[in-house]
C-alpha cells in the first residue's frame, strides 16, 4: 500500500506540472503578441509628430514667401524720384549760376577800356567858351610814383574852374605820359582837357573810353612827364 500511494502522488505531481506548463504558456504568447502593438503605436506617434513639424515648417516657409512677395518694391518709386530731383536741382543750379554771372558782369564793369580810342573832335566841333568845366566829375590818379602829384593836379584843375575833382592812386606807378579816359557822353571835353593839362603835363595822344557805369566822367592818370 505505501508504494501505490507514492505512485499516485507522483502521477498527481506530473499532471499538475503539465497543467501548470499549459496554463503559463498562453500567457507568454499573449505578452509576446502585445509588444509589437506597443512599438507600432510609439512609431506612429513619432511619425505623426515629425509630420506635424514638417507641416509647421512648410507653413512658415509659405507664409515667409508670401510676406516677401507682398512687400512693395520701393526701387521703382525711389529711382525715378531721385532722377527727377537731380534734374530739377541741376536746372536750378544752372539757372542761378547764369543769373549770378550776368549780375556779376553788370555790377563789376571795367573802369577803362584800353582797346578802344576816341577820335578827337576838330576844334570847330566844340568851343571852349560853351563848355562848362564845373559840370565834369573828375578823378585824378597818381601813376607817376611821385608823392603828392595827384593833390597838386587837383589844385591846378580847380584853379581852371573844375569843381568836382577827386584824387587817388593808380594801379601802377610807372606811367610815362598822362592819360585821359572819358565817357562817350562827355567826349566834347577832350580838346579842352587836353589843352588844360598840356600846360603842365605830357598828355598821351590816345584817349581811352571810360565805361558808362563809372562814377566819374573823366579819369586822369598822371605820368612822370
Amino acid at each position: 500500500m505505501p508504494k501505490d500511494k507514492e505512485e499516485k502522488a507522483k502521477k498527481l505531481m506530473v499532471v499538475e506540472e503539465v497543467a501548470s506548463d499549459e496554463e503559463t504558456t498562453p500567457v507568454k504568447d499573449e505578452n509576446k503578441k502585445e509588444e509589437p502593438e506597443t512599438l507600432d503605436v510609439k512609431d506612429k506617434k513619432e511619425t505623426d509628430v515629425i509630420e506635424e513639424k514638417k507641416e509647421e515648417v512648410s507653413v512658415k516657409e509659405v507664409q515667409k514667401e508670401k510676406v516677401e512677395t507682398e512687400k512693395p518694391n520701393y526701387l521703382w518709386i525711389i529711382i525715378p524720384t531721385a532722377l527727377l530731383v537731380g534734374a530739377l536741382v541741376g536746372g536750378l543750379i544752372t539757372y542761378f549760376s547764369g543769373v549770378s554771372k550776368l549780375n556779376k558782369e553788370n555790377s563789376t564793369p571795367t573802369p577803362i577800356s584800353s582797346g578802344t580810342s576816341i577820335t578827337e573832335p576838330s576844334p570847330t566841333a566844340s568851343s571852349a567858351g560853351t563848355l562848362k568845366r564845373d559840370t565834369l566829375k573828375i578823378q585824378v590818379l597818381n601813376g607817376s610814383g611821385v608823392s603828392g602829384a595827384a593833390g597838386k593836379a587837383k589844385t591846378y584843375l580847380e584853379g581852371l574852374g573844375y569843381k568836382n575833382v577827386d584824387t587817388g592812386n593808380a594801379s601802377a606807378s610807372d606811367f610815362t605820359e598822362t592819360e585821359i579816359s572819358i565817357k562817350d557822353a562827355k567826349k566834347e571835353f577832350i580838346n579842352l582837357l587836353t589843352t588844360d593839362l598840356s600846360k603842365n603835363y605830357q598828355v598821351a595822344k590816345e584817349t581811352k573810353t571810360l565805361v558808362v557805369t563809372s562814377s566819374f566822367d573823366v579819369v586822369i592818370t598822371l605820368g612822370k612827364k
